[in-house]
């Protein structure tokens, strides 16, 4: 049996076929029930929209001043809101609030401005030029099945300091299914799995400039983990340290893991992701 189509509703239908149960049946023919003028759900309340559309921003979600709405941003790119939100919160530009959402310190520094809906709730509103953000343009891409791939970064940051990957295939499977470079990485892979830590591998970091990490946890604040392990190497030293800048100059969390590290984790990796709002069992 299906469910009733009116937000906030998980009863069954009345019968086979029909769109609502007995009371928003009857609640529908009494004009008690409507459609979102917006989103196209079934809602209770008098208004044009449902309960969500209506703690939206009055008018075209736009502020005067031109700073776009995640509503204005998925009507853009041909998303939903909750999508938009999703992802800027995935790049750690914003964060969740007791209700709704503020921006990070990255997100601060792309330009971010807190707003507040009717009923207090706040959110975050950005400069258009967000639509040209090389990073989230990628995620966008990611998240649809439809669009082109996003278009190469034009700071060939990459070619000077991930070519190494082309010669370090990922042959080491974790036990989540990720393909890795080495027996270190398959470790932490290992350990962030079964800490039941959400966390993605060679993540491209939320930035302009074309560089993946090792691995990205999106709990807490946003935390990226490099593993250093051909440090005797001339010519990783200087990709090293590279990497090293590129995290220092746009203030990312990093944990930094070397050989040391890699034998002790569970008593290592608790203490550094404490450190940024990440707990562990």
């Amino acid at each position: 049996m299906e469910r009733c189509q009116v937000e906030g509703c998980s009863r069954d239908v009345s019968k086979t076929g029909y769109q609502f149960c007995l009371d928003h049946w009857k609640a529908e023919k009494a004009g008690r029930v409507a459609k979102c003028e917006r989103c196209g759900r079934w809602h209770e309340n008098a208004g044009r929209r449902c309960n969500g559309c209506s703690n939206e921003p009055a008018g075209d979600e736009e502020s005067p001043s031109g700073y776009l709405s995640s509503t204005k941003i998925g009507d853009r790119l041909g998303i939903s809101n909750v999508k938009v939100n999703l992802i800027l919160a995935e790049l750690g530009w914003i964060e969740k609030y007791v209700k709704g959402w503020i921006p990070t310190e990255r997100g601060n520094a792309l330009g971010a401005n807190v707003r507040e809906m009717r009923n207090g709730t706040p959110f975050v509103v950005w400069p258009p030029n967000i639509l040209d953000n090389q990073a989230f343009r990628a995620s966008i891409d990611e998240q649809s099945t439809t669009r082109k791939p996003a278009a190469q970064a034009t700071k060939p940051v990459a070619a000077k300091i991930d070519d190494f990957r082309t010669k370090f295939p990922a042959n080491f499977r974790t036990q989540d299914g990720h393909m890795v470079r080495s027996r270190a990485e398959l470790l932490i892979d290992n350990w962030l799995y079964m800490q039941k830590l959400v966390h993605a591998y060679e993540r491209r970091l939320p930035i302009e400039e074309e560089c993946y990490c090792d691995f990205y946890l999106p709990g807490g604040k946003g935390v990226y983990i490099e593993y250093w392990g051909l440090e005797a190497d001339p010519k990783y030293r200087e990709r090293q340290a590279a990497k090293r800048s590129i995290y220092a100059k746009h203030d990312l969390r990093l944990i930094e893991l070397g050989d040391a590290e890699i034998e002790r984790l569970d008593d290592v990796l608790p203490r550094m992701l404490l450190k940024f709002g990440i707990e562990s069992t």
